[in-house]
């Protein structure tokens, strides 16, 4: 069952599907936990970026539409505000709607209990209806919950303190970690290496991080990672790349194939 090709699930019902929604860009994958080895990748470019688009994507894609166990959505948004998370949701989404208010879209919240914050955000206006009606009772999450809470888990014992990056061609994904607390998550989108790596100082540089005892560890691209790697070493003593989880291995051989949030989304439900 791994990997790409013809999909043919005898009992959805047993299976948990993880949708990743990114600018022009529809990833996703399938498993069963009850069964090692199941993972399933799949990727579909959309037309535009408009809400039909999306439409158009997931019902061109009939692996997408089974009755599934449980179904999981990642919505890429840059509009988005950290919260503590004692603040109750209906006041998260007034303050998400409030921070970008000259923005139309509709306003979701998730929690990172990991981290000890909420995460309020924007999406495209009707995209959170399409949702409930495709899917059945789907959780809906931002793209930083499930490579915060992954981050916290492996920095909470920790004596440094330490910068994550999870570079990817449409952008950088920041979290900044000291006393084993997240001081600092963010998202950038860049033209090139040289950009990226110059957001990374910067943020590095503002919230106070040594560069002789902490930490800078990169995920996602590899490309990415092998050119910014010398660019930041020429500020940062120990940069290094992320540890993957083995845990995914477990998911399927071709795990690492898969978009990182995916896979650590899987593994914190």
């Amino acid at each position: 069952m791994e990997g790409k090709g013809t999909v043919n699930i005898q009992h959805p019902e047993a299976w948990q599907l993880l949708v990743s929604i990114d600018d022009g860009t529809l990833d996703y994958i399938l498993y069963t936990p009850s069964v090692a080895g199941s993972l399933i990748i799949g990727n579909k470019e959309l037309a535009d970026d408009s809400l039909q688009g999306l439409e158009d994507a997931i019902y061109d894609t009939p692996e997408l539409l089974n009755e599934y166990k449980r179904v999981s959505v990642i919505v890429h948004s840059r509009q988005f505000v950290l919260l503590p998370q004692d603040v109750a949701d209906e006041d998260c989404l007034m303050l998400a709607r409030r921070a970008f208010k000259g923005m139309d879209g509709d306003a979701a919240v998730c929690a990172m209990p990991e981290n000890g914050v909420k995460i309020a955000f924007l999406m495209p206006r009707g995209m959170q209806a399409f949702l409930g009606r495709t899917f059945n009772y789907p959780a809906v999450y931002h793209h930083l919950m499930p490579l915060c809470e992954h981050f916290e888990r492996v920095n909470r014992d920790s004596g440094r303190s330490q910068m994550f990056l999870h570079l990817q061609a449409a952008g950088m994904d920041m979290a900044i970690y000291r006393d084993g607390g997240l001081l600092c998550a963010n998202t950038y989108p860049f033209d090139n290496a040289q950009d990226a790596a110059y957001y990374a100082l910067n943020a590095w540089r503002t919230h106070g991080l040594d560069q002789l005892s902490d930490e800078l560890q990169l995920a996602g691209d590899g490309d990415l990672r092998a050119l910014m790697t010398p660019m930041l070493r020429e500020y940062v003593k120990y940069v290094m790349p992320a540890e993957y989880p083995a845990a995914a291995m477990q998911l399927g051989r071709n795990a690492m194939q898969a978009p990182l949030d995916l896979i650590l989304l899987a593994l914190c439900e």
